[in-house]
């Protein structure tokens, strides 16, 4: 038996011992029910605030979107009361399964208080990110904010890589191991918001945010990775 299927089965194992059943989604789909009910979320919520690329941290109040449905207990040991307390626990009610890329939002412009996602906008490709801010500035508010915590390139290589080797100097791990797909800097990020046309773009820090306020503690990047205080970027954009 291979290793990989060796870990399907314990992955398969673990979810049964908390009474979940495993099915495979089609890959990247969106869910058109979760489609439907996002159009009505407006009508029915005061503050509208978009958390992208959730997995099992899926929060309260919140619209988590994310390409398919990931049990939430067994991660609950990651995540902890300090980053995922019960307060914050949401639902499958509160997850929609909506490939943006492809799909888009089915939100009206400017309705959107505030977007937050930790450790995701690396897992798309060029292309999709600016598919992706265009999408999310559509539907912001005017003055609202779309926080992106996200690891940083430069950081990366400067503390793994060893250039002078040549080619096998090169931290090659970003994209061999995590599927990463671009991965980004401060002055990368900067150039594609304004391009977009974002209004401003803030950089800061770790629960630096400047709407501080509407968020959950940022987790990512967690006490056992990435040691460089400029490890991740931390920016805030403001349409």
């Amino acid at each position: 038996m291979t290793l990989s299927k060796l870990a399907k089965r314990a992955v398969n194992k673990l979810f049964r011992t908390f009474n979940y059943t495993v099915s495979k989604l089609p890959a990247d789909k969106t869910d058109w029910k979760d489609f439907e009910s996002l159009k009505k979320y407006p009508e029915k919520n005061k503050q509208v605030k978009l958390h992208f690329g959730c997995g099992p941290r899926v929060l309260k109040g919140w619209v988590n979107i994310d390409l398919s449905f990931v049990p939430f207990e067994p991660y609950l040991q990651y995540y902890t009361n300090k980053h995922y307390p019960v307060e914050l626990r949401g639902t499958r009610d509160d997850l929609f399964i909506i490939n943006i890329i492809n799909d888009g939002l089915p939100l009206p412009d400017n309705c959107v208080d505030m977007i937050f996602h930790e450790d995701f906008f690396e897992h798309l490709t060029q292309k999709e990110q600016f598919i992706f801010l265009a999408e999310t500035m559509r539907v912001m508010k005017p003055n609202a904010v779309h926080r992106i915590n996200t690891p940083n390139i430069l950081a990366s290589m400067r503390d793994n890589s060893s250039f002078e080797k040549g080619k096998d100097g090169v931290f090659t791990n970003e994209w061999d191991n995590w599927h990463h797909y671009s991965i980004i800097t401060p002055g990368i990020l900067k150039e594609m918001a304004q391009i977009v046309g974002y209004s401003d773009v803030k950089f800061n820090g770790k629960n630096k945010s400047m709407a501080a306020h509407l968020l959950p503690l940022e987790y990512r990047p967690n006490e056992k990775d990435r040691a460089a205080a400029d490890s991740n970027v931390f920016a805030d954009l403001i349409k």
